[in-house]
């Protein structure tokens, strides 16, 4: 069976030759550059002085073909950086790395031993509907690299058996972003206290993705198998804002965006929602999204076979395949390899499951371990 026939079974609900593998499909299920660093070097693969980013805030590597085959992965990831452009200026200013986002933030990473870099100076500084009038709004990517963009989709297609993931976000979710615009506290407080401002912040934010993915699409759209969409607004406990918040201002744009990627492409709509999400998966299958990612098992009240139980019919689980807070980096082999085979025992049975990791796999991570886990998926994932 190919890759991408694996997936779309997967996606269908269905049970293929084996469980689909995903590593490095999105930019929530690849691996940090110093975690990159150390599995190439423990497989003995080469390495590249200057490797390319798909994540320049994570610090995530475009992972290489060879590796990607390693670990038996089964999709491959066609999108420009989300938050940033393709290749942003860093600067040093002391012991702090800086950069700036589309938006017009600032982030910091420290020069010294830093992973990934923070938003910490915000373009939106009040909450005057006359200021966020005037906001000089990102500019959508240029023709060319959006030419370029489908040029590796249509190859990626013609030439290969691999599912194609991707999208024209170009940011955080909806939320997120406005989090990233104000701070997360300011715009927490002006949905609170002034909700005409925050909703038309997120107003904007929603017009300009959509005409970011209507862009995307129309060039990438009939060559992709999955479109990936990321808005966290939960903790590890439970929500970040009150449900009721999410429904009444958050939502509604989640829909009208969904709604306009539907528009444009038959690829399945993945949603990626970190922390104990299990209050939030009617929403996003009531909105229409398909996938659920990253299936967060160390959060409260995401058990996988209770959430296998009651959404198993609703929507597919794209991720949860072993625990990247405590398994996967402080774990030994073995247990790493009784963590995957609890997981895809939970989650596989009838399909709708796409094995990855909880999240991006983080620096330190043992690369014994990240080899266990993907060869684990491999070993225990057959269906006949």
């Amino acid at each position: 069976m190919t890759p991408r026939q694996r997936v779309l079974l997967a996606l269908s609900h269905k049970e293929a030759d084996r469980v689909p593998i995903d590593l490095g499909g999105t930019i929530v299920t690849s691996v940090t550059k110093a975690a990159w660093h150390d599995l190439r070097n423990y497989l003995h693969l080469p390495l590249q002085e200057h490797q390319p980013m798909a994540d320049h805030v994570q610090q995530l590597p475009y992972l290489e073909e060879d590796l990607l085959m390693r670990l038996h992965a089964d999709v491959r990831m066609v999108q420009m950086p989300a938050a940033t452009a393709a290749a942003p200026e860093y600067r040093r200013e002391g012991s702090y790395y800086t950069l700036r986002d589309r938006w017009g933030a600032t982030l910091k990473m420290p020069v010294e031993g830093g992973l990934y870099f923070d938003w910490t100076d915000f373009p939106v500084t009040d909450t005057d509907l006359s200021q966020l009038r005037q906001f000089d709004p990102p500019p959508l990517d240029a023709p060319e690299v959006i030419e370029d963009l489908r040029m590796q989709a249509a190859r990626l297609r013609s030439t290969t058996e691999y599912a194609v993931a991707g999208s024209g976000v170009i940011g955080g979710g909806i939320f997120e972003q406005g989090c990233r615009l104000m701070g997360m506290e300011a715009f927490m407080m002006a949905m609170a206290a002034e909700p005409a401002f925050a909703e038309s912040l997120m107003d904007m934010i929603t017009d300009i993705y959509i005409a970011s993915c209507d862009q995307y699409l129309d060039r990438v759209g009939e060559f992709l198998d999955v479109f990936t969409y990321w808005d966290d607004v939960m903790t590890q406990q439970g929500w970040m804002i009150s449900p009721e918040m999410y429904r009444r201002m958050i939502k509604p744009r989640t829909r009208r965006l969904a709604d306009a990627v539907r528009k444009k492409t038959d690829a399945k709509l993945f949603y990626h929602a970190c922390g104990a999400a299990y209050e939030l998966l009617g929403d996003i299958a009531d909105i229409g999204f398909d996938i659920v990612n990253p299936v967060q098992v160390s959060a409260a009240g995401m058990d996988t076979s209770r959430l296998k139980r009651d959404f198993g019919k609703d929507l597919v689980f794209w991720g949860g395949g072993v625990d990247t807070q405590r398994i996967l980096p402080e774990g030994t082999v073995q247990q790493v390899e009784d963590e995957v085979k609890r997981r895809i025992h939970d989650l596989a049975p009838g399909g709708g499951f796409v094995f990855a990791a909880v999240h991006n796999i983080q620096a330190f991570v043992p690369p014994q371990n990240i080899i266990a886990c993907f060869d684990s998926a491999v070993r225990y994932g057959g269906y006949r």
